[in-house]
């Protein structure tokens, strides 16, 4: 095992031993720094623990640890599947860049999607919209093949066994696709849904957080229960999940507000409070070391003037 690995895995592992001590904290997430990124966009917010960087703040990579960019990815925004264990970035639009160096590898003109997901089973970067998706073999950057897993799908995540959950958004359902043959199902029906869009997952007990119109939605990934329900203001983009803490967290931008939902065993959550995020935020990503989470906004009323904001929350 690499260094790298092996400082990943005594992390996790130390994380791992606080999480009972750090779930019962009284949590008041509060935002401690913004970031000015003046006329640019961005879309999904990808977290890198084990490299200690955040993608998708335009082409803008951040440093975690303090706060502060480390370079860009030239070409890059939108999305990003992180495969570390490869030292090798995909973004959405089929940019390939090294991880280290952020220099770009190549591009792959096929590629323009919108959900992405890296599948540590297969090794594969996932990339997809409407009823077509893309296959990159992240050992080495090439395109490998498209196949439909779903039509309408929007954001998805990795169960670490070789499958992935998608929303499909118009429908409010949850469907699973096989990474290794792209067999699709069970598809779980989720009643009272409205539009499904942000998803995430705590792979240890096997629980999705599905962003609703106005509720999270909890489901157990294995048979599609909905364990439990949480009104909230406005569905996300992208939510986010704290695996050490076992905090969810839902931005609000309907209120710019974020809702933080703490897991006390895989069929009882509590709403640990709703908190500002100084805007209009619609996705996050956390970081399950320091706990802080990420979100962006934008500000301006028209195309020519509006600005992204981004902001940093800590409990």
């Amino acid at each position: 095992m690499s260094r790298s690995r092996l400082a990943a895995a005594a992390t996790l592992a130390l994380a791992l031993a606080l999480a009972p001590k750090l779930g019962a904290q009284s949590y008041h997430y509060h935002v401690v720094k913004t970031i000015p990124l003046g006329h640019t966009r961005s879309d999904y917010l990808t977290m890198d623990e084990a490299g200690r960087r955040l993608y998708g703040l335009g082409d803008k990579v951040l440093d975690v640890d303090n706060d502060t960019f480390v370079g860009s990815v030239e070409g890059g925004g939108g999305g990003y599947v992180i495969a570390h264990d490869q030292n090798r970035g995909l973004v959405r639009n089929g940019v390939v860049f090294n991880l280290t160096t952020l220099a770009v590898e190549s591009r792959l003109a096929d590629v323009r999607g919108d959900g992405i997901r890296y599948d540590p089973v297969t090794h594969k970067g996932f990339v997809w919209e409407g009823s077509h998706a893309w296959e990159v073999d992240m050992r080495t950057g090439k395109l490998v093949g498209t196949t439909p897993i779903g039509d309408g799908l929007e954001s998805g995540v990795a169960d670490g066994r070789g499958y992935l959950f998608a929303n499909v958004e118009d429908s409010g359902f949850v469907q699973r696709v096989s990474t290794r043959d792209y067999k699709i199902g069970p598809v779980f029906k989720v009643p009272n849904c409205g539009h499904a869009q942000g998803l995430s997952m705590d792979t240890r007990t096997r629980r999705l957080f599905m962003a609703c119109d106005t509720n999270v939605m909890i489901l157990n990934a294995d048979n599609g229960d909905v364990v439990a329900k949480i009104g909230v203001p406005s569905r996300a983009d992208m939510n986010c999940f704290d695996d050490v803490a076992k905090l969810a967290f839902n931005p609000n931008r309907a209120d710019s507000t974020i809702t933080v939902i703490h897991e006390d065993t895989p069929d009882k959550f509590t709403v640990v409070g709703k908190f500002p995020t100084g805007g209009a935020a619609r996705t996050c990503a956390v970081d399950s070391k320091t706990h802080k989470v990420y979100v962006f906004y934008y500000s301006g009323t028209t195309r020519e003037n509006f600005q992204l904001t981004a902001a940093v929350l800590a409990p």
